[in-house]
């Protein structure tokens, strides 16, 4: 009799503690997502007028932020990944979308069409990014490496090879401040590319 007591309160115990950590587990906070942010439009309206043709690439990126996550450095050698702070979409997408609005804006006066990875509308030039870094710490630093090139499609050379070390501070030890400065990361690469582009556009 004594032995089926302690059963009885044995599996009413273990009921209790499951029961307790699945409210505990049904009470997590909910998921944050985030995007990149591009640049502002200008107010005045797009020129209708046909212009220069450019094709970007989607972006490449490294495997360990090709993930849903948003990844932070906690050390030289070590991430991590958070499961309550994530992309709103992938972050390949990300990238490449803000990189092409970002570059339609700085060169809108150039009446240059930027345009995802398409070579149906016979572009002019094709822009490739390759990401080897991009993160950061919270409350610190954001870091982004890229290598990136410009191709002239019609004179069919190459006409830029370059790489990009871009850092930018977060403005406070959260996501929503992380997710800002990479934007602004991704702001500056996109006006170094453009500044080429634009070279290359005054050349006759």
């Amino acid at each position: 009799m004594k032995t089926s007591i302690h059963s009885r309160k044995l599996f009413f115990g273990t009921y209790l503690l499951a029961w307790a950590l699945a409210g505990c587990l049904g009470a997590s906070r909910p998921v944050d997502f985030y995007t990149l942010t591009p640049l502002p439009r200008p107010t005045a309206g797009p020129d209708a007028t046909p212009g220069t043709i450019i094709a970007l690439y989607p972006v490449v990126i490294p495997e360990y932020i090709d993930r849903p996550q948003i990844v932070t450095r906690t050390d030289d050698n070590q991430i991590a990944l958070s499961e309550f702070n994530r992309w709103g979409g992938t972050l390949k997408h990300e990238l490449t979308i803000v990189l092409v609005e970002n570059l339609n804006v700085l060169l809108a006066e150039r009446r240059a069409n930027v345009m995802l990875d398409t070579l149906t509308f016979d572009p002019n030039y094709l822009v490739t990014v390759t990401v080897n870094r991009f993160d950061g710490q919270l409350g610190n630093t954001v870091w982004l490496n890229a290598a990136w090139s410009i191709r002239d499609l019609k004179a069919k050379k190459m006409l830029a090879v370059k790489t990009s070390v871009i850092q930018e501070k977060a403005a406070a030890q959260d996501y929503a401040a992380l997710v800002a400065a990479e934007s602004r990361a991704i702001a500056a690469l996109s006006r170094e590319i453009a500044a080429e582009l634009d070279r290359a556009l005054k050349t006759p």
